[in-house]
């Protein structure tokens, strides 16, 4: 298996149309930093054993627009499946696999179809983890050279950080930050910042009413060019974690190039 080859990214973190469309959070999600002193999440929020499988039902949301995709046939669903530890990242160091295998109306007419693609998710000492993927949008949006190698689009971003507590005893990390330089020679700069917002208590898609205590964790984008914002505050993903499970629900943004997909837990393997 060659996993550099068929790796896609799980959240798509920039888009092409930066200037034209913004996907936000109302002002009351907004996060801040927690003022209380930070009270670290020490609960294992995504176990990543080898083995596990995740079915999620939900619907995809189309590229630019954000519309849910029509699927009359309810065939929409997502398996992940955790495969290995330890494999080597394209970007140094290693990760962990997980399968992500998705069903729906993706095809030419709504023609079903299944794609499967390789998700790359590196998870520290502390229960921080961190997803590999890609700004090639982004750098094409702005002018920005993508050069050659896998790693010149690919970047690890925190997803979601334990460590850094929830709510009123928790506070904002800077995911990523870096700085290009962009048609014209002018500078683009793209922040992603991340926050475990609340702790929630949500239920699954089985059918049996099953509740699971979570964190909703958010990640977001701030884009400056030439030292103006022109984007901020845009979600690009929330995903919400139980103890000892992982993901119970998972919401991807969508942007001009990619599905988004709203996922909700119908059944596990363990």
């Amino acid at each position: 298996m060659n996993l550099v080859s068929r790796f896609t990214p799980w959240l798509l973190v920039a888009t092409g149309a930066f200037l034209l469309t913004v996907v936000g959070c109302k002002s009351d999600e907004t996060p801040t930093n927690g003022g209380g002193g930070v009270v670290p999440i020490t609960d294992d929020l995504f176990p990543t054993t080898v083995g596990h499988k995740f079915t999620f039902d939900g619907f995809a949301t189309a590229p630019n627009s954000g519309a849910t995709i029509p699927d009359p046939s309810n065939s929409y669903k997502t398996v992940w499946t955790i495969l290995a530890n330890g494999v080597p990242s394209p970007i140094g160091g290693t990760a962990t696999v997980i399968v992500d295998s998705t069903t729906g109306p993706f095809g030419p007419g709504g023609f079903v179809v299944t794609v499967s693609r390789n998700l790359l998710v590196r998870k520290d000492s502390v229960g921080d983890f961190f997803f590999i993927q890609t700004i090639g949008p982004f750098k094409r949006a702005f002018g920005i050279p993508v050069g050659t190698n896998a790693s010149d689009t690919l970047i690890s971003v925190a997803v979601s950080r334990p460590s850094q507590g929830a709510g009123a005893t928790g506070q904002q990390w800077t995911a990523y930050d870096q700085t290009f330089t962009g048609s014209g020679s002018v500078p683009v700069r793209l922040e992603i910042f991340g926050q475990i917002q609340a702790a929630e208590t949500i239920g699954d898609s089985s059918g049996t009413s099953t509740m699971y205590n979570t964190y909703r964790s958010r990640t977001w984008r701030k884009i400056t060019v030439g030292g103006t914002v022109v984007q901020n505050d845009a979600t690009t993903s929330l995903i919400w974690l139980a103890k000892d499970i992982g993901p119970i629900q998972v919401r991807i943004v969508e942007d001009t190039e990619n599905l988004g997909h709203w996922r909700t837990l119908k059944s596990k393997n363990f």
